[in-house]
């Protein structure tokens, strides 16, 4: 009988963990992943790019996967990240895909043209910060400003669970903001 509790509250525990993990992933990623053959058209005209000095990059870009047995059509932004790390000592290069669905997007047009560009020229005082972080169920973006430096933190999760250990950061591209706001608009 100990056995048949034990049993049972171990496969109620991983339907429930199942059905958080499906809860914490974009609408675009299970349709990707539900479809048995997908057709993802990408727009490589409309893209916003974010590079760093080491010669990572971070671009978003409108698709739209299609079920082939279904025909069903989803719309959505795709964020490549290329990112270096190190591992005990080397350098080594991860690549990882994200999506942000519609209502995500639009959710995040209204972050950055709230708190973002409002603030895209702000400084602060003296050992003070801000960080303005918009979360989607694969992305969250930071920008982070301490005295006169600017940065974009952008992580992928895996999941829900950010992934600390793979990320993309830059100063350098603070000012491409505004393209990133005009590559989203553009999908709605």
């Amino acid at each position: 009988m100990k056995k048949i509790i034990t049993t049972s509250f171990f496969l109620l525990f991983l339907h429930f963990s199942a059905q958080q993990k499906d809860q914490s992933n974009s609408s675009t990623r299970k349709f990707i992943n539900g479809a048995d053959f997908t057709q993802v058209n990408k727009n490589w005209n409309v893209t916003a790019d974010f590079k760093s000095g080491i010669g990572e990059e971070v671009s978003f870009f409108p698709v739209e996967a299609i079920d082939l047995k279904t025909n069903q059509k989803m719309k959505s932004i795709q964020i490549d990240m290329d990112a270096k790390y190190d591992f005990m000592g080397k350098s080594r290069r991860f690549f990882k895909t994200s999506w942000l669905d519609l209502n995500e997007v639009e959710e995040f047009i209204q972050f950055i043209e709230l708190y973002v560009i409002p603030n895209i020229n702000d400084k602060t005082e003296k050992k003070q910060s801000t960080t303005y972080i918009f979360n989607s169920k694969e992305i969250s973006f930071n920008f982070y400003i301490e005295k006169n430096t600017k940065r974009i933190s952008i992580y992928l999760k895996d999941s829900g669970i950010i992934d600390n250990d793979h990320y993309f950061w830059t100063e350098s591209q603070v000012n491409k903001i505004p393209e990133l706001l005009e590559v989203l608009k553009q999908i709605k």
